[in-house]
């Protein structure tokens, strides 16, 4: 990752103040986003026998998140972005998902899935043969089991393969998109048309993510603008994960959509907000304290007050010491 004051024109030279290394990537900062609301995490990806890999590993342990079903690939380096923020926090990627694109089923499927109620995607799953056929493996496993599913589309798969990711929406639970995302899905061009484009060809749950305009869910029968929280951007990375990952631990846990999505705008804000991704991805402290900030409209400033109640609870069962002397989770 590196910061640049603005993209270079075709041929010149840009070099940046400095380099930072991080783990990163759709599912690992995902992952990481989810073990830090105490979701017990399984990682299925591949990485290569490469030095990066180690380092990738070393740090999704140390996040919480189980990396016993990551895969090593011989013929492939782990996966590897270039990035680079300009001055307005916008991030612009350069890379390679090397290993990432050679996933296969897992050879210890029932320890896989031994557990397991929910299982979660991305869309650049789908690009390949090999992943495609893995993802829709777990999904059939998932639906039989009568677990929970969901799909992150992505900006290259919506572009790429617009009618497989359009099939597979219709066989999840939950559907994240963003706008343009949408409007490459669906051929509409306003928000709320492309979202209703989404519903009627066949996904049930949709929410898009608008960056910085918050976020479009449908509750009680009608399409609700979701407010932002206003911060400081630095770098979007990972943004739109932690986003996810707030969302999903949320509604898994009974939440309202809208205070989900509330939440899930409060996660993307305060990760916007530092630099980096993966190891950096906001947990319940950071959010809370944007929400306890923020001031909403009439509409929205009650969800949030209904939100932050709840962030308290777990925030300070986490720190109450059990009978035992150790910290519940």
């Amino acid at each position: 990752m590196a910061p640049i004051k603005s993209l270079p024109n075709a041929g010149e030279d840009c070099l940046s103040s400095q380099l930072e290394l991080h783990c990163g990537g759709v599912a690992a900062n995902c992952a990481i986003s989810l073990a830090r609301w105490g979701v017990p995490v399984r990682l299925l990806g591949a990485v290569g026998r490469d030095a990066f890999a180690e380092v990738v590993l070393r740090i999704l342990r140390a996040q919480g998140v189980d990396v016993s079903h990551v895969q090593r690939r011989e013929r492939a380096l782990t996966g590897i972005m270039y990035i680079v923020v300009t001055a307005d926090g916008e991030r612009t990627f350069f890379g390679s998902r090397g290993a990432s694109g050679m996933v296969k089923p897992p050879a210890n499927h029932t320890g896989c899935l031994r557990g397991a109620q929910a299982a979660h995607f991305v869309g650049y799953n789908f690009l390949t043969s090999a992943t495609a056929s893995t993802a829709e493996y777990l999904l059939r496993a998932m639906q039989k089991i009568g677990g929970a599913t969901s799909l992150d589309v992505g900006s290259a798969p919506s572009l790429e393969i617009p009618r497989r990711i359009l099939q597979v929406s219709r066989k999840v639970d939950i559907l994240f998109v963003s706008l343009d995302e949408a409007r490459a899905l669906t051929g509409a061009r306003s928000a709320d048309g492309a979202f209703e484009a989404l519903q009627r060809a066949g996904a049930r749950e949709v929410i898009v993510k608008l960056g910085s305009r918050g976020c479009l869910i449908h509750e009680a029968g009608r399409l609700h603008r979701v407010p932002s929280l206003p911060v400081a951007t630095v770098d979007t990375t990972g943004a739109g994960d932690a986003f996810v990952g707030a969302y999903l631990q949320a509604r898994w846990r009974g939440w309202p959509a809208s205070e989900a999505a509330l939440l899930a705008n409060a996660a993307g804000a305060a990760a916007a907000a530092v630099v980096g991704a993966g190891e950096m991805m906001p947990g319940a402290d950071r959010i809370l304290a944007l929400l306890r900030r923020a001031r909403l409209d009439r509409q929205w400033d009650p969800v949030r007050r209904k939100v932050v109640d709840r962030l308290n609870l777990k925030v300070k069962s986490r720190r109450t010491p059990s009978p035992g002397g150790s910290s519940a989770s």
